[in-house]
């Protein structure tokens, strides 16, 4: 993930705007950090563990892939030692919707079987 990758954020855009081609919208990387924001495309696989973040919220607009999103609820143990949801809203993947996640709100994003679902993703830091 770009904004958790080890290092820290990419360096700060300085292009007075970005247009981004459709290979860059459906290549994984980071899109730019803007400071307050940052924009990345994101792949997830079977088996991507679910999150919950105190430094950003995230905007996600699916972009292709079919499967599952898990909204809420907490991120407990599951019965075979890996983490999993409890108590969140299971929904349908809709592409080009936007899914608006909150601070603190724990999230998974569940592909169908053998299949992996690409995603917008710009997280809105927290200002401290």
């Amino acid at each position: 993930l770009s904004a958790q990758r080890a290092g820290g954020p990419p360096p700060l855009s300085t292009a007075p705007f970005n247009v981004w081609s459709g290979d860059q919208l459906t290549t994984p990387g980071s899109l730019g950090n803007f400071g307050h924001y940052s924009a990345s495309i994101q792949r997830r696989n079977v088996g991507a563990a679910p999150e919950t973040h105190d430094g950003f919220s995230h905007f996600l607009m699916f972009t292709s892939g079919a499967g599952d999103v898990i909204l809420g609820g907490q991120i407990v143990d599951g019965p075979d030692g890996k983490k999993i949801i409890q108590g969140g809203t299971t929904s349908k993947i809709i592409l080009g919707a936007m899914y608006s996640i909150p601070i603190k709100t724990p999230h998974q994003v569940v592909p169908n079987p053998g299949t992996s679902v690409t995603y917008w993703v710009t997280n809105i830091n927290v200002l401290k």
